[in-house]
């Protein structure tokens, strides 16, 4: 308190100053006030600042300010460009490549006596299994663009399971070769070399699971697949 009854006689020409600074006059007005008041005591008290020094300091203040919150500005900028495009990778679906995929040509109904029991024991319908998978030239295909999911790991456990309906719908075996997988992963853009990491946390739903060769699914897989192809209804 002393400090500041030293320098009551500098207020009005603070003011005064500080006023001219527009919407940078708090700051100059704190800035000048500290200026004062560190010059309290001194040996040779000289003004506390003097209007030019004044008019310097609101200069400074001036050119300061804007930049300083400019930079502020485009860091916090930067921070949520960088958080959308984050968030925006993260929801970004795993969608199949329709130039990596055979064209879907249909030329007759889907065999499902080949997976009657399957249907029967978890409730999968024909029209759920039709609107996955067509019968064509090149064999029964899979018709789904998407792995209700998007992140690899569990889109690679996804395409493993929905491939192996593929074959078991054309033979009955719910199975399919690490090639079948592989050109499956690749036309949805998940092939990579965590394969074996991904498959072998879900080892129960694979009652084979070599992947120099094949893959074939447990009933505990059965099960899986299914309430994934029902998710698509």
């Amino acid at each position: 308190m002393a400090g500041y009854k030293q320098i009551a006689h500098l207020l009005p020409e603070i003011l005064e100053t500080a006023d001219k600074a527009g919407q940078m006059r708090e700051e100059v007005l704190r800035a000048l006030i500290d200026h004062a008041l560190a010059n309290v005591g001194a040996s040779s008290p000289a003004p506390v600042a003097s209007t030019e020094t004044m008019e310097k300091e609101t200069k400074k203040q001036k050119k300061r300010g804007p930049k300083a919150k400019a930079v502020k500005a485009s860091e916090e900028e930067t921070g949520k460009e960088k958080k959308k495009k984050k968030r925006k990778s993260s929801d970004a679906k795993l969608e199949r490549n329709v130039g990596e995929a055979v064209p879907i040509v249909e030329i007759g109904e889907l065999p499902f006596e080949n997976v009657g029991e399957f249907m029967g024991k978890y409730q999968v319908s024909p029209d759920a299994l039709k609107k996955l998978y067509g019968y064509t030239e090149q064999g029964i295909v899979g018709k789904y663009v998407e792995l209700r999911t998007s992140k690899k790991s569990e889109a690679q456990v996804n395409a493993s399971l929905l491939r192996t309906v593929a074959n078991a719908l054309a033979n009955g075996s719910f199975s399919a070769s690490i090639d079948e997988i592989k050109q499956e992963f690749k036309e949805f853009g998940i092939l990579d070399t965590n394969i074996k990491v991904n498959l072998e946390r879900r080892q129960n739903l694979f009652s084979v699971l070599d992947l120099k060769e094949k893959i074939e699914l447990s009933e505990e897989g059965k099960q899986a697949v299914a309430e994934l192809i029902k998710s698509y209804e």
